[in-house]
């Protein structure tokens, strides 16, 4: 039996940790192939938020392993899917053209012949179905509170690509990504755990989905115009590059406010980790904030606001792992 070793396992490393640049879909292997095409890399956003539901239950005294675990599979498994069926719509409504940043500048799973149209959707449906499977269990375990989560994400999930009215083309695109990856998934989970949701695991959960927030934000920010010429009206695109680029600022600054201010309030000071990552935040994130994106940087945007918000999420469950630890041993 093959085992996957040196070059093949490199690859799949390099897909969970950044977007590879293969000459070829077709010429890596089926795990690699599938990881780059459903961009893994970005799914430790989503494995952040969950992880964050889960201390928030820990420090709560309501912490369930086993329902944690599954919860955390089905949101990858979700976002996995989204990720395939947001680049199937965008690809089949002419907007992933050859010329478009997102083929020009990573693997498109269409577009750059990984798969095909009928294999991505069915990939879709498989990741969909074993998300489907986390929710039954965890409606069976936890209540049917679990299916109001998960409805509300399955509706902006396909409704951020698909549907009559996508969210991405009305400048919707941003807010459902704060509800979802604040709200929905540390919520979700939370509620997966105990049955219940308390009102500061909702505020808990904004400091770093206002960060995912930007994310997004930086990856329009950098093709705002070729969004403009296809009319997918995001927000930069509604607001203009300069106000677009502001929006991010503020963003960025109500990250550590939120946080604060959760920490101050629940007393809870592992949040003010975060404070750590302040002096990166204002002398680079913002700094190039400030400036137009250089013409010979595709990715320009988008790579910076992914590195702050990976530092704040580190940061941010560093230290709440930290004290949640502190109190364990204090037997608190």
């Amino acid at each position: 039996m093959k085992t996957a070793t040196g070059p093949k396992l490199k690859l799949w490393l390099l897909a969970l940790y950044t977007v590879p640049d293969v000459a070829s879909l077709r010429e890596a292997d089926f795990v690699a192939r599938w990881l780059i095409m459903g961009r893994a890399a970005v799914l430790v956003m989503t494995a952040v938020s969950a992880v964050l539901g889960g201390l928030f239950a820990q420090l709560s005294g309501v912490f369930e392993p086993v329902r944690f675990l599954v919860a955390t599979c089905g949101l990858l498994l979700a976002h996995f899917a989204s990720n395939l069926a947001n680049d199937y719509f965008d690809f089949i409504r002419g907007k992933d053209t050859p010329e478009s940043p997102r083929v020009r500048y990573g693997p498109h799973p269409l577009a750059h012949r990984g798969a095909s149209p009928t294999g991505l959707l069915l990939a879709t449906a498989f990741s969909l179905a074993g998300a489907a499977l986390a929710g039954l269990y965890l409606t069976l375990a936890a209540g049917p509170g679990v299916l109001a989560f998960a409805l509300l994400g399955l509706l902006i999930l396909l409704g951020y690509t698909g549907g009559p009215l996508p969210l991405k083309y009305v400048g919707l695109g941003e807010l459902a990504v704060l509800v979802v990856w604040g709200p929905l998934m540390v919520g979700g989970t939370y509620y997966s755990q105990a049955g219940f949701v308390p009102a500061w695991v909702f505020f808990g959960s904004l400091p770093y989905a206002l960060g995912v927030t930007t994310v997004l934000l930086g990856k329009h920010l950098d093709k705002v115009d070729f969004d403009r010429g296809r009319q997918v009206r995001t927000l930069p695109v509604i607001l203009g590059e300069a106000g677009a680029r502001r929006l991010t600022q503020g963003l960025i600054v109500l990250m550590y406010v939120t946080a604060v201010g959760v920490a101050l309030w629940q007393g809870v000071p592992g949040m003010l980790a975060v404070l750590l990552n302040l002096g990166g935040a204002f002398k680079t994130t913002l700094k190039f904030l400030d400036q137009p994106r250089p013409p010979d940087r595709p990715l320009w945007y988008v790579g910076g606001t992914f590195l702050h918000n990976r530092r704040f999420g580190l940061l941010l469950v560093g230290g709440l792992l930290a004290e949640a630890l502190v109190r364990l041993i204090l037997g608190r």
